[in-house]
Order: structure tokens, then C-alpha cells, then sequence
């Protein structure tokens, strides 16, 4: 009996690693309620429409909270306006049925709240689908010595080209590499890169109204957790326009794509990805239970956290723990709990928990 006990969690985990994000058009997991309010500009002249807007409100909202459960945990920047033209443009298609359970006129707004059943299977499949949920990707932040934004632009598309990683800008104002691989660190980038990028006329304008321009650049790796140097690495590209300012923008552009080339190349057997727990979690008793377990996860200072799949009361994350010991990992989590957890196993690159009822 021991023994099927000590087995029974690994089964389960080997049937959780089986598991994945509905595929788009499968959705197969009951619809679960989450409260929301919402409100709406009040018009005394009409107030059915304005409680409709309202409602449409509290079933974005709904939906939000949903789609932050699968949302990746560096979906930043321009990806929450993806999110606004995705599930959010149209909540409606992701919500089964909602249940008023305080409504009126509050002042100039018409004010509701909401018990919403929302699709959250199909939510997720709609993030995969805008590339807002999946396995971690690493990051890298873009340091200039000297802005510029052509080169800026170059390096990173081909970068993009050769390479899974994400390169964003860091912002401007760093006294050196040093500061700015701080700064890279504190962000939770893999990597920096450090440039340094200028371009020059070559020659005197021609008769035919070109300019020439020579564009150099150099591009120092480091490791932002440690500031260690990992690669320096430099390029020159040469243009010709018939203005100097833009055919120094071209040289630069020029430079900045083959220093990207050279580092996507080079920077691939550098960046070695985390180990993974897997995390799953049953007897969770609905999306609002979820939501706090995910927060007490992430409370634990992970590297990164992903909520990989989630029906019938049990979740599955994907975990980078700052320790390779699944058992210390499992006993971190377990001290930091406030919710119940009891561990049921914890083997290789797994650990099974459960909340009893």
C-alpha cells in the first residue's frame, strides 16, 4: 500500500506532462465563475443600455482576470494591447452565462457586479494563438553607448531572424556596461547587450549628389546576474545615399545587422535553459482558488512561473526555481503556504501537491 502511494503521484505527474493548452476549437472544461464589477456612463433616459454596458464591463473584466492566469509572467510592453485586441475586444465569446448580483445607479455611472462563467480553456488557447502563453523564452536587454535608433531597429530584427531569444531596449542614461548590466539583472534579462555604434562620411559629397558613409560598431555580452564578459564582438558596413544623414542611418543599420547575425550565432550555446519543475496541484476548487495559488507561487521568488494547464480543479505549472533540489523546492513552497497544501510526491523535475476537501 505504501508503495502505490509513493507511485500514484508519479503517475499522476506523468499523465500532467501529457497535458497542454486546449488546441484551438477543443475546448472540452465546464465554464467556472469569477466575480467582477463593472460600470458604465448612466443615462437616465435609457437605462437598459446602460446597464448593458456595464455588464459588458464586468465581462471584460472577467475575462481579464481569466487570461492573467495563462498570461506569460514577461508578457509586457506592446503585449497587453495585443491582449485588448484579442479576448478582451470580444468577452462575450469567451463567457457562458452571468448571474446579477448587485446592480443600479451609483452618482453619474450605472454600476454592476457580475457572477461570470467564463471559458477559461478557450481563453488560453486564444493567448497561445497571440503567442501570450507558452514555455518561457529567454531575454536579452539592448544597451547603447550612444543611441541610435537605426541601429537599434537592425539588430533587433535580425536578431529575431536568427534567434528565439527577445532583445528589448533598455532605456537610455547608463554610465557604462556596468550600470546597465545592473540595471539588465534587476529586469530579469538573460543577457546584455552593450553597443556601441558610429558612423562617419568617408569621402567628400560626390559631383552626383551621393554622400558616402562607414559605419563600425562593437557589441559587448555580458551576464547581468555576475556583470561577467561573455563575448566582445565588432562589424563595419558602408552606404551610400544622396543625403549624409541617411546614409550614415544605412551604414549604422548595415553594421547593427551583421553584429546581430555574428551574436545570434554565438550568444545560442551560451544561454542554457532553466530546469523546469513541474508543479500540479489538485482539489483546487475554482478559478478564484487558482488565483490565489498562482500568487503564492510567485511569492516564492521563481525565476519564471507558467501556468501550463488547468481543468476539473487541478492546475499544472511550469516552474524555474532558484534551487535544482526538487524535495528543498517542494519544502519552500510548503513553508510559504497559506492555503492548505499537503505534498503527495516530489521526484525528478516533479513535485505533485493537494488540497483536501
Amino acid at each position: 500500500m505504501k508503495i502505490m502511494k509513493r507511485l500514484l503521484p508519479a503517475l499522476l505527474l506523468a499523465a500532467a506532462a501529457c497535458a497542454h493548452v486546449p488546441a484551438p476549437n477543443a475546448f472540452k472544461a465546464d465554464p467556472e465563475p469569477l466575480e467582477a464589477d463593472g460600470s458604465a456612463e448612466l443615462d437616465v433616459r435609457d437605462l437598459a443600455s446602460s446597464k448593458a454596458r456595464a455588464v459588458l464591463d464586468a465581462q471584460r473584466a472577467a475575462v481579464r482576470r481569466a487570461a492573467e492566469l495563462f498570461l506569460d509572467e514577461d508578457a509586457g510592453g506592446e503585449r497587453p494591447q495585443v491582449l485588448e485586441n484579442g479576448p478582451l475586444r470580444s468577452p462575450q465569446l469567451y463567457v457562458a452565462r452571468h448571474k446579477v448580483l448587485a446592480e443600479g445607479p451609483d452618482g453619474a455611472s450605472y454600476r454592476v457586479t457580475l457572477k461570470v462563467w467564463v471559458y477559461h480553456d478557450k481563453i488560453a488557447a486564444a493567448l497561445r494563438g497571440l503567442a501570450l502563453s507558452g514555455p518561457a523564452r529567454k531575454r536579452a536587454a539592448l544597451a547603447q553607448a550612444a543611441p541610435s535608433a537605426a541601429f537599434s531597429a537592425a539588430f533587433k530584427a535580425a536578431f529575431a531572424r536568427r534567434s528565439a531569444m527577445d532583445v528589448e531596449d533598455l532605456p537610455a542614461g547608463y554610465a557604462g556596461p556596468e550600470e546597465a548590466a545592473r540595471a539588465a539583472s534587476a529586469a530579469g534579462d538573460d543577457l546584455l547587450f552593450y553597443a556601441s555604434a558610429s558612423a562617419a562620411a568617408s569621402a567628400a559629397g560626390l559631383n552626383t549628389g551621393f554622400f558616402p558613409s562607414r559605419g563600425e560598431a562593437s557589441l559587448l555580452v555580458l551576464e547581468p546576474a555576475t556583470g561577467r564578459e561573455l563575448l566582445r564582438l565588432s562589424s563595419q558596413a558602408s552606404s551610400v545615399d544622396s543625403s549624409q544623414q541617411a546614409a550614415d542611418a544605412k551604414a549604422l543599420a548595415a553594421a547593427g545587422e551583421a553584429l546581430a547575425q555574428e551574436a545570434a550565432v554565438k550568444t545560442a550555446r551560451l544561454v542554457k535553459s532553466d530546469p523546469v519543475v513541474r508543479v500540479r496541484v489538485s482539489g483546487l476548487s475554482g478559478l478564484e482558488e487558482l488565483e490565489k495559488l498562482k500568487a503564492q507561487l510567485q511569492s516564492l521568488d521563481v525565476k519564471s512561473l507558467r501556468l501550463e494547464s488547468y481543468a476539473e480543479g487541478v492546475a499544472v505549472f511550469e516552474v524555474s526555481p532558484r534551487t535544482s533540489d526538487v524535495q528543498e523546492f517542494a519544502s519552500t513552497v510548503l513553508r510559504g503556504d497559506s492555503m492548505g497544501l499537503e505534498l503527495e510526491g516530489a521526484g525528478a523535475q516533479e513535485a505533485a501537491f493537494a488540497l483536501p476537501r
